[in-house]
């Protein structure tokens, strides 16, 4: 496991994807002399960091991202104990999407700010609709909405919305 090729089974990419099914921190470093970072940790030191380089106006390396939470915060960033074999697979996560992204940029990966996700335009084409007074479920002219009541509504709460983005791709 010194850089040489090994077979799959004894590889470090395997012994990492394990590590991470069980959430354990990999011990291959040695290092592990801070408390290893929670979710919501990552989440506070995340925005810290991001806040520090939006001002120099700098992305940051993923290749210096255990060293900054170790050196900034005292802490292990372990990718495995959050459920993640790469780092950049843990800042891709869901759980971290609304603060940053990962770009490749040269020859490596940075993190950036995350961007403001575009408002996804919901419509329903069921708002439109009336159904008759028969509730055969057939629209037609007839069945306007009684007392300013939404017949639709009261038939047909499981009527979802229908999100553009959806439809588009």
């Amino acid at each position: 496991l010194n850089g040489t090729v090994v077979p799959y089974g004894r590889s470090q990419s395997m012994i990492k994807e394990k590590h991470a099914e069980f959430q354990q921190p990999c011990c291959g470093s040695g290092r592990n002399k801070g408390s290893v970072v929670t979710w919501n940790m990552l989440r506070e030191c995340l925005q810290k960091i991001l806040n520090e380089s939006c001002s120099r106006g700098q992305p940051i390396p993923l290749s210096n991202m255990k060293r900054l939470f170790r050196s900034k915060f005292n802490a292990e960033l372990s990718e495995t104990a959050l459920g993640h074999a790469k780092v950049t697979e843990l800042l891709q996560d869901s759980r971290v999407s609304d603060i940053c992204d990962v770009k490749l940029q040269g020859h490596g990966y940075v993190m950036v700010p995350a961007q403001p996700k575009p408002k996804r335009n919901l419509i329903s084409l069921a708002d439109s609709l009336c159904l008759d007074s028969a509730g055969t479920g057939v629209p037609t002219p007839e069945a306007a909405p009684i007392s300013g009541d939404n017949l639709l509504q009261k038939r047909a709460g499981f009527v979802q919305p229908l999100c553009m983005d959806e439809i588009l791709s």
